[in-house]
C-alpha cells in the first residue's frame, strides 16, 4: 500500500485530475453582409425518388423471397419427419404383438448369421 501512494504523489500534475475553470469567451460585432453556412439538402427529382423507392422495393422483395423459400424448406422437412413417425407408428399398433415378436426374432437370427 505505501508503494502505490508514493507513486501516486510522485505522478505528474498532468496525470492528475484537472481542476475546472472558465474559459475567456470573445465575442465579435457580425458585418452586414454575413451569411450563415447552412448545408442545404440537394432537392431530388422525382424521378430520383421514385428510383430510390423502387430499389428499396426490390431489395425487400429479395429478402422476402428468401426468408420464404428458408421457410418452405424447414416446413417440408418437418411435414415429411412427422409423416414418417405416425406411419411407423400406426404400423406398430396396427400389426399384432404376435407378429412384432416373431419379425424381432428373425432380424436378430439374420443379423447374428452374418457375423
Amino acid at each position: 500500500m505505501g508503494a502505490q501512494e508514493k507513486e501516486e504523489d510522485g505522478a505528474p500534475p498532468a496525470a492528475k485530475k484537472q481542476q475546472k475553470s472558465s474559459k475567456e469567451v470573445y465575442f465579435s460585432v457580425l458585418p452586414d453582409q454575413y451569411e450563415p453556412l447552412i448545408e442545404e439538402e440537394e432537392e431530388e427529382t422525382a424521378e430520383e425518388r421514385r428510383k430510390r423507392k423502387e430499389e428499396k422495393k426490390r431489395k425487400k422483395k429479395q429478402r422476402c423471397k428468401k426468408y420464404r423459400k428458408n421457410l418452405g424448406k424447414a416446413l417440408r422437412f418437418s411435414w415429411r419427419c412427422l409423416m414418417a413417425g405416425l406411419q411407423s407408428m400406426a404400423s406398430a399398433y396396427a400389426t399384432p404383438l404376435s407378429a412384432v415378436s416373431t419379425v424381432v426374432t428373425e432380424v436378430n437370427r439374420s443379423s447374428s448369421s452374418r457375423a
